[in-house]
C-alpha cells in the first residue's frame, strides 16, 4: 500500500530527529513547515507523493538537514560530526542498558543465593567490561552501516538510521498515553495492596512491606499526572529519578522475603474461604521453586525498569541543563503507542493529534 503525502513528510521528519538535540520540536515544526510549502509549490498547489518526493530530494540527506536548521554539523575529534549526537545517545543508551541489566542481575543473583545456588563471584566487575565491549561493537557497526548506506537515496531510510534511532528513541518524551497508564496503574494497585482482603493473602514478613509498596505506587500516580499534565522537564525528571531509586531500594526488601503469597481465595459451593497454598508442595514438589522463580523475574524486572528510568532521566537532566531549560517549563510529550490514532486523525481532521504537536516551552 502506497504511503500518504503526509505520512511520507512525517517518516523523513523521523529520520532528521535521529542528528538533531533532544527536544527539538521547534526545529522539526520549522523544517515541517517548509517541506509542506515546497512540496505545494512542486505540486502547483496541491500535496502529491510526486510533490513530496521532489521536496524531499531538495532538501537532502536527513543528516544535511538537521545542519542546516540546527548547526549540528561541528566536528568533534575523529567521529564523522554528522554522528556525534546519534552516536552519543546510542552509547549512553548502551551504557544504560547494561546498568540496568547489571542491578537487575544483582537482584538474581541475590535470590540464588538464598536459594543455596553458585553464583558469580565477580560480578560488580564485569559491568566496566561490558561497557566498554558495547560501545567499540557499536562504534564498528556504525561504521560498516555507513559503508553499505553510501548509495541510497534521500527519501529512503538507511541501516544505519534503523539503528541509530533506537538511540535517539531512548531520549524522546513520554508520551500522554504512557502517563495515563502510569496514573491508572499506579492507583489501581496501590488500592489493590491496601484491601484487607488482600493482605490476608500474604506471608508475615511481607506485610511490612506492602504499605510501602502501596505509597510507592500512589506516588507512581503523581509522577504520572504530572508528565500527563506539563510533558517532560526538569522537575518531574528527577521526581521519576528520585521514585525509581527508591523502587531499587524496596527489590533489596523484597528479594529476601520469596514469594510472598501463602493464602489464595478459594469459592466452593458459592461460598469464599481462603485456601492454605503450601498444602499443594507434597503433591507438587517444583511448586516452591517455580514461584520463587516468578518472584525472581518479578523482581529483576521492576529493578531494570527502574535502574533503566533513573539511568535515563539523570542523562536527559543535564541534556536540558546545557541548552538553558533550567527546571520547569510547559514541556512535549512523545508520540506514545497510538500511531493508528494519528494516522485516522489526520484523514479525519486534517492534522495531528494533541499527543504528538509541539508545544512552546516557556
Amino acid at each position: 500500500m502506497s504511503e500518504e503525502p503526509l505520512e511520507m513528510i512525517e517518516k523523513y521528519l523521523e529520520r532528521v530527529r535521529i542528528y538533531l538535540p533532544v527536544d527539538s520540536q521547534d526545529t522539526l515544526t520549522e523544517i515541517r513547515t517548509h517541506l509542506i510549502e515546497e512540496a505545494q509549490s512542486l505540486g502547483q498547489g496541491k500535496i502529491t507523493r510526486g510533490s513530496v518526493m521532489l521536496a524531499i530530494e531538495r532538501f537532502g540527506d536527513p543528516k544535511e538537514a538537521a545542519n542546516a536548521y540546527a548547526g549540528t554539523g561541528k566536528k568533534v575529534g575523529i567521529i564523522p560530526a554528522e554522528y556525534v549526537l546519534p552516536a552519543g545517545r546510542m552509547a549512553m543508551a548502551l551504557v544504560a542498558l547494561v546498568i540496568a541489566f547489571g542491578i537487575g542481575a544483582y537482584f538474581v543473583w541475590v535470590s540464588l543465593s538464598l536459594w543455596g545456588f553458585p553464583t558469580i563471584e565477580n560480578w560488580p566487575f564485569n559491568i566496566p567490561v561490558m561497557i566498554v565491549f558495547w560501545v567499540g561493537l557499536g562504534v564498528l557497526v556504525i561504521g560498516v552501516l555507513s559503508f553499505l548506506d553510501k548509495y541510497k537515496a534521500p527519501t529512503e531510510k538507511t541501516v544505519l538510521e534503523g539503528v541509530l534511532g533506537a538511540g535517539s528513541g531512548v531520549f524522546t518524551p513520554k508520551s500522554r498515553t504512557d502517563a495515563a497508564g502510569d496514573i491508572v496503574f499506579g492507583l489501581v494497585f496501590a488500592v489493590i495492596l491496601l484491601l484487607p482482603q488482600i493482605q490476608l493473602c500474604f506471608i508475615p514478613a511481607f506485610l511490612p512491606v506492602v504499605g510501602v509498596m502501596a505509597f510507592l505506587m500512589a506516588v507512581g500516580a503523581a509522577k504520572g499526572y504530572l508528565f500527563f499534565k506539563a510533558g517532560e522537564n526538569n522537575a518531574n525528571l528527577l521526581f521519576e529519578a528520585v521514585l525509581s531509586a527508591a523502587w531499587i531500594v524496596a527489590c533489596m526488601v523484597l528479594v529476601t522475603t520469596g514469594w510472598p503469597i501463602v493464602y489464595v481465595w478459594n469459592n466452593t459451593n458459592g461460598v469464599w474461604s481462603l485456601f492454605y497454598l503450601p498444602d499443594l508442595y507434597g503433591d507438587i514438589s517444583f511448586l516452591p521453586l517455580l514461584f520463587n522463580g516468578v518472584w525472581t523475574f518479578i523482581i529483576f524486572i521492576v529493578a531494570v525498569t527502574n535502574s533503566w528510568q533513573l539511568v535515563i532521566s539523570g542523562m536527559k537532566i543535564p541534556m536540558y541543563m546545557k541548552a538553558g531549560k533550567g527546571w520547569w517549563w510547559q514541556g512535549t510529550w512523545g508520540s506514545g503507542l497510538h500511531s493508528g490514532w494519528k494516522k485516522w486523525s489526520r484523514r479525519l481532521f486534517g492534522r495531528q493529534s494533541d499527543d504528538s504537536a509541539p508545544k512552546q516551552s516557556s
